[in-house]
């Protein structure tokens, strides 16, 4: 479904009671009680900044307009945080070539919403790179000589820290180098990253020994394997 077009129209009265009477139509207009940043920056005439100035936040401005506050995640931990944007972000590279964005927390049904990223770190910018910093300290891996050979896929991509992940693809354009296609401009395509030495032979995890391959050429290439 496309997204909302933002409405370029502003009120012409900022005062208090018209931000709130601005929230109770937004309210009405989308048949909720509560409303999220996202509801606040697509459908309505102010910003979210600017209730945030007059009342303090997104809650207290809700409050004051008589409707419901949502979840507030006060006690969620960094950790929490951060894993429900490494598999955001892993599924975005995936599916769509590129880092997230803050609308794909809802695209892609993510637990929290922006609101304690910003409250967290400061902006989404900022909780991306804590990520970053994080999944950079991870340790790169080595296949085990007493371990199994990984043939489940999903596994094998966890393995790989995020940070690595998003070089690599970054590396090669975010593009299949086997056949060139992009979710940027094929939206059926879907991205994997490929051992050029497999880790069953003793190929490292590692940017050298890491490729882009769609899904097509990623399958295709295990097969003649």
């Amino acid at each position: 479904m496309q997204k909302p077009v933002k409405q370029i129209d502003r009120l012409a009265d900022y005062s208090n009671a018209a931000l709130l009477e601005e929230l109770r139509r937004v309210s009405e207009q989308l048949q909720k009680k509560s409303l999220t940043m996202e509801d606040i920056e697509t459908h309505a005439k102010c910003s979210y900044a600017l209730l945030k100035k007059r009342f303090g936040g997104l809650r207290g401005a809700l409050t004051a307009a008589g409707l419901d506050s949502p979840p507030f995640h006060r006690d969620v931990s960094d950790s929490d945080l951060l894993n429900e944007l490494e598999r955001v972000w892993n599924a975005v590279l995936e599916n769509e070539g590129r880092r997230p964005y803050t609308d794909d927390l809802r695209k892609y049904k993510a637990r929290f919403s922006r609101g304690p990223y910003y409250r967290r770190w400061g902006s989404w910018i900022r909780a991306c790179e804590a990520l970053l910093q994080r999944s950079d300290s991870a340790p790169n891996i080595e296949p085990s000589v007493n371990a199994p050979s990984c043939t489940n896929e999903k596994k094998a991509k966890r393995s790989i820290p995020l940070k690595l992940r998003y070089d690599v693809l970054k590396r090669d354009g975010f593009r299949c180098v086997l056949c060139g296609r992009s979710p940027a401009t094929v939206r059926t395509v879907k991205l994997h990253l490929d051992h050029i030495e497999p880790e069953g032979r003793g190929g490292l995890t590692v940017a050298k020994n890491l490729r882009t391959l769609c899904e097509e050429c990623n399958v295709g290439r295990g097969v003649e394997e």
